[in-house]
């Protein structure tokens, strides 16, 4: 009896972990019950409270905010977006080296109006401008500025700083996946490490918000402004999830239009791919097998194989393949079927009716083109496999001339609603490496001969604690 016991809570509880420590156990069905969750209007907590966190405060009609970055290939441009409450007539975006401040540039935005999809049609003004092309190893100041004719006066955003990738063939990049406004651990020290111009940019897996379209869109703004500090800062290369998915996704399409899709030819920031020094960066929206047609997988599939044949060609210059997408395709978190029966349809491709055969899975496109790292979030603790292909380990486990790819989940900078608790008794697969529950982000160092990822705790204060993994991949 004991067991059975212990079986009936797993499946119908989950195990929350309180931003004040403590552990309870609570329904399934209150699980999102919590401040900041779908639905749920965010409260102020140790962490979105943190200096100059903006998300929570009255912003004017004309006063710039949602300020974030992307990049094009090797940094040689930047992308900024941001946003105002009314649409003004006139905008400006300028920035100048750091070093250099009588040499301002000053770009004229691309502008839209942008309504919520919800009952009241709410509207907000969007801002889209890019640089000229920028010197290698520069730190950049920028501000963007909006005029109110009412007042017949400029509004300023904060001056900003970003850098350009250096001369050297190493660098590093933040990964990081799922995070809300409400119990976003890791986000004190992403705000510091934005500061710090030792990472070139950060990459999310999906699921922000808990979502973009609550309350009218209101939700999507406090997010973006939350979020502000780090994005400013470091530019922004992420990836859509399920909880983006509201009026088909427009709120992630119009918010993060400045991710360079357009040079990756396709047509929405759903995917795009970059080429950055000895790394090739996909972004892959693997939401399209979960609410798309097959017509949309078909052609999600086409436009990857179509990327990833063009990266092969330069794989001497570009050794490294990394995507990054929200659904995983192996992971071990209980009691899920994201584990199970969606990680393969994921993987292995949906069943056709017809036939009883598989197609459109994104493995075989992965194998085919040796893809080296698949970073992805949704299960909301870490997970690192070993090269892994078809269900087994690939090539005896070795990360020299890896046989396959690895898969790293780390979708636990901070979901409102906790992280997953991983079975203790197991028994776990083989391709299994590495299982932590707790919160954190990973940092990802590249150069031509290895590709290195940390992934690093953090506790419930906020405060940075130990190295939770580390692995090496190398190539002759």
């Amino acid at each position: 009896m004991p067991k059975l016991t212990s079986l009936l809570l797993l499946l119908t509880t989950v195990t929350i972990t309180l931003v004040s420590g403590y552990t309870v156990i609570v329904p399934r069905d209150e699980a999102q019950e919590f401040p900041g969750g779908p639905g749920f209007w965010p409260e102020p907590d140790r962490y979105n409270t943190y200096p100059d966190v903006n998300w929570n405060r009255t912003y004017g009609a004309f006063e710039p905010q949602q300020v974030h970055l992307s990049i094009g290939d090797d940094s040689k441009f930047a992308r900024v977006e941001f946003a105002t409450l009314s649409s003004a007539q006139q905008s400006v975006f300028k920035y100048w080296p750091k070093k250099q401040e009588y040499a301002i540039k000053n770009i004229q935005p691309e502008t839209w109006e942008f309504e919520d999809g919800g009952e009241a049609h709410r509207t907000i003004a969007l801002y889209r401008a890019k640089t000229k092309n920028l010197r290698k190893g520069t730190i950049y100041c920028y501000q963007v500025g909006a005029y109110d004719d009412q007042k017949l006066v400029w509004s300023w955003s904060a001056v900003y700083e970003f850098h350009t990738g250096s001369k050297r063939n190493e660098f590093s990049f933040l990964a990081i996946g799922d995070i809300g406004l409400n119990n976003a651990v890791a986000l004190p020290q992403l705000i510091e490490l934005s500061k710090t111009h030792k990472y070139d940019f950060l990459t999310i897996s999906g699921d922000q918000a808990y979502n973009m379209d609550d309350f009218n869109g209101i939700k999507g703004d406090q997010y973006m402004n939350l979020m502000q500090e780090v994005w400013a800062r470091v530019p922004y290369l992420g990836v859509p999830g399920n909880h983006e998915g509201a009026y088909n996704y427009t709120h992630y399409k119009n918010r993060f239009k400045n991710v360079p899709f357009e040079d990756s030819n396709f047509e929405n920031s759903l995917m795009y791919s970059i080429n950055y020094k000895s790394l090739h960066l996909i972004s892959f929206s693997t939401e399209v097998y979960f609410d798309g047609t097959d017509d949309m997988i078909q052609t999600a599939i086409n436009w990857l194989d179509a990327d990833l044949t063009e990266a092969n060609k330069h794989r001497k210059e570009r050794p490294w393949i990394v995507l990054i997408t929200h659904h995983p395709v192996y992971c071990s978190a209980p009691d899920t079927e994201d584990c199970t029966t969606n990680a393969q349809n994921l993987r292995d491709g949906k069943v056709n009716d017809a036939t009883g055969e598989r197609w459109g899975g994104l493995e075989p496109v992965l194998l085919k083109h040796k893809v080296d790292l698949y970073i992805t979030g949704h299960v909301h603790n870490y997970e690192r496999t070993l090269p892994v292909a078809h269900g087994k380990v690939a090539g005896n486990g070795a990360f020299h001339n890896a046989a396959s790819y690895v898969e790293v989940i780390n979708g636990n900078a901070g979901p409102p609603e906790a992280t997953v608790m991983f079975n203790t008794t197991g028994p776990y697969e083989d391709w299994s490496a590495v299982r932590y529950d707790s919160y954190g982000y990973s940092s990802v160092r590249v150069s031509p001969c290895f590709l290195e990822l940390t992934h690093h705790q953090v506790h419930l204060d906020g405060s940075l604690g130990n190295v939770v993994d580390r692995f090496t991949l190398t190539k002759d």
